[in-house]
């Protein structure tokens, strides 16, 4: 696959998820279906972030290279993307049962920095 087509398919997703995310803010009741609404919230709010976060460390990763950048940045550039959202996401869900504090934050942070130094490690191997 090439790069080019790659961050044209993730443009496209986000144009899309945030589309979408809006269209569901306005138009779904969550009081009369609570789980689809929720549900739906959920899924387009992480397409949203994970793609933003995608293309914003894919232009660092751009920049930091001095644009001698290749697919495996794109890669890595999503998972970064899908881990930060992952963890914004669970902070949320968190406050919104009202079990947020500093120590939760610090401890799931620290696994999505494992996470992140486990995949990579496996991914230095092959």
């Amino acid at each position: 696959m090439k790069k080019k087509f790659l961050l044209f398919i993730i443009i496209i997703v986000f144009f899309i998820s945030i589309f979408s995310l809006i269209l569901i803010l306005n138009f779904v009741d969550p009081y009369s279906s609570w789980i689809i609404g929720i549900f739906s919230v959920i899924v387009s709010f992480v397409l949203g972030l994970t793609t933003f976060l995608t293309l914003f460390f894919y232009l660092f990763k751009k920049v930091y290279y001095r644009w001698d950048v290749f697919l495996y940045h794109v890669y890595t550039s999503f998972r970064q993307g899908f881990l930060i959202s992952l963890f914004i996401l669970l902070n949320i869900i968190f406050n919104f049962f009202s079990i947020f504090s500093f120590i939760n934050l610090f401890v799931i942070f620290s696994l999505v920095v494992f996470l992140e130094l486990f995949i990579r490690n496996f991914e230095d191997i092959w």
